[in-house]
């Protein structure tokens, strides 16, 4: 075998091992947290509403048009309200056309049911690995806007995601989160 095949071989041997790099896994994680606040005011016709939370501060807001069967609400009623947050990240495979985007959805109680609203949004974004610091945990990379950010990953799942990244890779992140407010019985 002459030099110049046997370098061809070991260039190919190489290009197929190094395609062979496992990718990191993708990965998603969440979290829920519940608070229950205590209706102290409600006025139906301007629409605003007290709450008093577990350490007895108390907030007033005006409730969405859009939540049904506001007169059922009264003052002592229990609310629970949940925040919901979710955040992924998978390579992005050859091809893959994904584009940045944002998606909302809501919903409300339908009639006669207890008052309730969710709301709630998912955004896609692709960016491009710069640098991945394995010391630090921190990852720098741009989106479709090319500016360059920098973070932190906190998590056990995300610093195992990123320490398989290089300059240059693709990444599929995904950023969810979604607001649920209800009326519930006392227990």
């Amino acid at each position: 075998m002459t030099t110049r095949s046997s370098l061809l071989v070991a260039l190919a041997a190489l290009t197929a091992l190094t395609g062979c790099a496992a990718a990191p896994k993708p990965f998603e994680i969440g979290d829920t947290l519940e608070v229950k606040a205590t209706v102290t005011q409600i006025d139906l016709a301007t629409r605003l509403m007290t709450l008093r939370g577990p350490a007895g501060n108390e907030f007033t807001f005006e409730v969405d048009p859009a939540v049904r069967n506001l007169p059922q609400v009264t003052a002592g009623d229990e609310v629970v309200v949940r925040y919901y947050e979710t955040i992924g990240a998978a390579m992005r495979k050859p091809g893959d056309s994904t584009e940045a985007s944002v998606a909302l959805a809501d919903g409300v109680a339908g009639p006669g049911d207890r008052p309730a609203a969710a709301m709630g949004t998912r955004t896609t974004l692709p960016v491009t690995i710069v640098s991945m610091d394995s010391k630090t945990n921190e990852v720098r990379f741009y989106g479709p806007d090319k500016r360059v950010r920098t973070v932190e990953l906190e998590t056990p799942e995300a610093q195992a995601f990123a320490k398989k990244l290089k300059a240059g890779d693709e990444v599929i992140v995904t950023f969810t989160e979604a607001l649920a407010v209800s009326v519930e019985p006392v227990r």
